[in-house]
């Protein structure tokens, strides 16, 4: 039996981690497995590299390029991908991911960093997930973040790229854009929906 693979994108406050929660409390006790990318969790490479993100100072960094910092999220993205996504997939579980390769793109680019080395990294790991592309992909959206102090001119840039690769990637897997502008329950009703048609026996 072969599981499958659903993502979850956008930019920082859009509510994708309260949607994805949300699933989690839904499908507790079922064959799902929910991570976030890079992954928190203690005693992995993601939970450091999270860690050397939101406070490099605490490692004695003082400046990171952009790029330097999403080649890093690469490295914990193909860690995690081959000690934990590849074998639920094989065991036939249903794997959500809060955050997929998309998000090194995106913030890489907006960010400044190379285009054209993020693309490479981002084949890098492509080339890791092999077979696997998404079952579903949502992207969460608003007009603005819940709740953050954002600079908007960036948050909107982001965005905007989000939204261009959403178009681009729906020609090779499902992508649907879910409007977070109601209540949490009505954008989970809608998100729920699609999972439940794609995981149906």
């Amino acid at each position: 039996m072969t599981g499958k693979l659903f993502i979850f994108e956008g930019p920082d406050g859009v509510g994708k981690t309260t949607v994805v929660q949300a699933l989690k409390e839904k499908f507790a006790g079922t064959a799902f497995e929910f991570l976030s990318f890079p992954g928190r969790d203690e005693g992995t490479l993601g939970h450091a590299i999270y860690r050397i993100h939101h406070d490099p100072e605490e490692f004695g960094i003082k400046v990171m390029s952009e790029l330097a910092r999403q080649t890093l999220h690469v490295a914990a993205h193909i860690d995690v991908i081959q000690t934990r996504i590849r074998p639920w997939i094989a065991d036939g579980k249903y794997v959500v991911l809060d955050r997929f390769w998309w998000s090194t793109l995106v913030y890489g680019s907006v960010g400044g960093g190379d285009q054209k080395a993020l693309a490479e990294l981002v084949v890098a790991e492509q080339t890791v997930w092999g077979e696997i592309k998404p079952a579903a992909a949502f992207l969460i959206d608003r007009d603005g973040p819940i709740n953050r102090r954002e600079d908007l001119s960036y948050w909107h840039k982001l965005r905007s790229s989000y939204a261009r690769l959403a178009a681009e990637e729906s020609n090779k897997y499902q992508v649907q854009v879910v409007p977070n502008t109601g209540s949490v329950a009505e954008a989970v009703d809608r998100v729920e929906a699609t999972i439940s048609n794609a995981t149906r026996p």
